[in-house]
């Protein structure tokens, strides 16, 4: 591979523990986060 060839480097995207449902993506009912909207991070 020719180093022109070589894709764009992108940084890891940084990503935070949901500090509503505390990562589970689900609120204190059972229903889903409406912070983080089920996903479990911010």
């Amino acid at each position: 591979m020719n180093t022109d060839q070589r894709p764009a480097y992108v940084p890891p995207v940084e990503t935070y523990q949901c500090c509503h449902c505390g990562g589970t993506g689900l609120d204190s009912y059972g229903e889903t986060c409406g912070h983080c909207e089920g996903l479990g991070f911010c």
